[in-house]
């Protein structure tokens, strides 16, 4: 395997969400490159230098933010079916107020962690950054992450600091919930996947996501650019989940799409009125059923970026601790 990217990093870099699957490896990440690492999440971790507080009142913490260089900001509602009012709160007004509180303390650069949930579940294969982003109003997840980059980009545009986005893929890897969630759901018999399982998951290796993200913060080019940050390709649906299902010998079931959308929307809204905490719903069917994979070749020209770690290195990593853990 060729060595990680090491560029030099910003001497201290701030992390929103630091206590999140991906902010905890970004910062262990950081910290070997030489940067002293803090940050903001709801729940306080003062061994690594992160303060309590949210991201929608930055007032009460913002002194956190004095001699800051780089914002990273990963907090965010990922959830595809959570109500719109409370993912706007968080998704896009937490983006502004955290601009406002990193502007204020003179921060360099603000990296803005969107998605490629932003280009929604209909777009061509092989999308890249010059593809129009959509609002479809049936992703909470992909509306708020389109409004989030819209607050973002203006403020690079209005010179109030220089802003850089950065959108993943699928992020999957030990402890990631695209591998914790679908083993619970295979378990317990509901995975079950639209047309045959021939759509698109292109994820992106977390250690993969972290190298293109330091990048990103690092380089003097990526200034004002959005950049996606995935794996060397996608995989059907139905290998990426049938992987899974392996693990606990058992098999992923099927349903046209024109079946799968309206139950899953049924039988997310019933599970949601009971109380339960569910992703089901009808824009999950769809992002299942999406139509081709992203463009990484803005990154690798810009950036420098690649994939480091293949899908078959990342899904034995993966495996080996979901047995480590007791889930398979």
């Amino acid at each position: 395997m060729s060595q990680r990217p090491a560029p030099k990093v910003p001497s201290k870099v701030f992390i929103t969400g630091a206590g999140g699957f991906i902010a905890t490896t970004l910062a262990r990440r950081l910290r070997e490159l030489g940067a002293e690492v803090t940050g903001v999440d709801l729940r306080p971790d003062e061994a690594n230098g992160v303060v309590q507080g949210s991201i929608t009142d930055p007032q009460p913490w913002a002194e956190a933010l004095q001699g800051v260089d780089v914002v990273i900001h990963t907090a965010a509602i990922v959830s595809m079916v959570a109500p719109y009012e409370q993912a706007w709160q968080v998704n896009v007004l937490g983006t502004r107020r955290m601009i406002e509180a990193a502007a204020a303390a003179g921060v360099r650069r603000f990296v803005h962690i969107s998605s490629v949930a932003a280009f929604s579940h209909h777009y061509p294969d092989g999308v890249d950054e010059t593809y129009p982003v959509r609002v479809t109003g049936r992703s909470t997840y992909g509306d708020t992450k389109v409004n989030a980059e819209a607050v973002a980009l203006a403020a690079h545009a209005a010179g109030e600091l220089d802003v850089v986005v950065v959108r993943p893929g699928d992020v999957y890897g030990p402890g990631s919930v695209w591998i914790r969630e679908p083993l619970k759901m295979i378990k317990a018999g509901q995975m079950i996947l639209p047309n045959g399982g021939d759509g698109i998951f292109h994820a992106v290796y977390v250690d993969n996501l972290v190298d293109g993200i330091v990048l990103a913060a690092s380089a003097e080019a990526a200034s004002g650019q959005i950049f996606t940050v995935a794996d060397e390709r996608g995989v059907p649906a139905k290998e990426y989940f049938g992987r899974l299902a392996a693990w606990t010998g058992r098999k992923v079931r099927t349903l046209p799409i024109q079946v799968a959308v309206p139950l899953f929307g049924l039988v997310g809204g019933v599970q949601r009125r009971l109380g339960k905490a569910t992703e089901v719903g009808a824009a999950t069917a769809e992002f299942f059923n999406r139509p081709g994979s992203y463009s990484i070749a803005k990154a690798r020209r810009v950036l420098g970026f690649e994939p480091l770690v293949d899908f078959e290195e990342g899904m034995r990593r993966s495996e080996e601790w979901a047995r480590e853990e007791g889930l398979v």
